[in-house]
């Protein structure tokens, strides 16, 4: 019987450790290995975004990335302060922001329908932080680190076309709030 018991013990335990540094630190590492290879590959620091063209076939900066897409993607880093996000988004197709923590688990989406407007006017700032702005939507961030994304869908595919929704992607900004 003393046999069984610790064998059963030796597996519940090994079954747990292994489950909870899984769930517990496997996130956090793919985190930080894609937060330094875009840092480094890409030269994009944190509360700085980066504009990506239409992927094509060959395209790896985004993971999977959709061919109808423009990316905008941004390390945050709120150690520092709130960051403003600004921009004018387009009208007449779908566009959607995304926030990750960390940990790269989804805590905030909103696409085009969500909004009121067309002008991208939100202040990212840390959960306990009680800031009262009337002219921005406010966003709490679980964390101070993570990762944004907006992607814009191009429906046409003509040089008009990306033309125009590349100069929606290039009027969108990041930077902190109080200089």
């Amino acid at each position: 019987m003393r046999k069984w018991s610790t064998y059963f013990l030796t597996i519940g335990l090994t079954v747990f450790f292994s489950y909870s540094l899984t769930i517990k630190y496997l996130p956090n590492l793919i985190y930080e290995t894609f937060h330094h290879r875009i840092k480094k590959n890409q030269n994009v620091n944190d509360n700085e975004l980066k504009l990506y063209n239409l992927p094509t076939d060959l395209s790896r900066e985004v993971v999977m990335p959709n061919p109808d897409f423009l990316y905008v993607i941004s390390f945050y880093d709120l150690k520092n302060g709130p960051l403003n996000l600004t921009g004018k988004m387009p009208d007449s197709t779908y566009w959607s922001l995304s926030f990750y923590k960390s940990n790269t688990i989804n805590w905030f989406v909103k696409n085009d329908l969500d909004f009121n407007n067309t002008n991208l006017n939100i202040v990212l700032t840390e959960k306990n932080n009680e800031i009262k702005l009337k002219e921005f939507d406010i966003i709490k961030s679980p964390n101070k680190k993570g990762f944004m994304i907006i992607r814009i869908l191009i429906e046409k595919k003509d040089k008009k076309s990306i033309e125009y929704y590349k100069s929606v992607q290039k009027s969108i900004s990041l930077k902190k709030l109080y200089n």
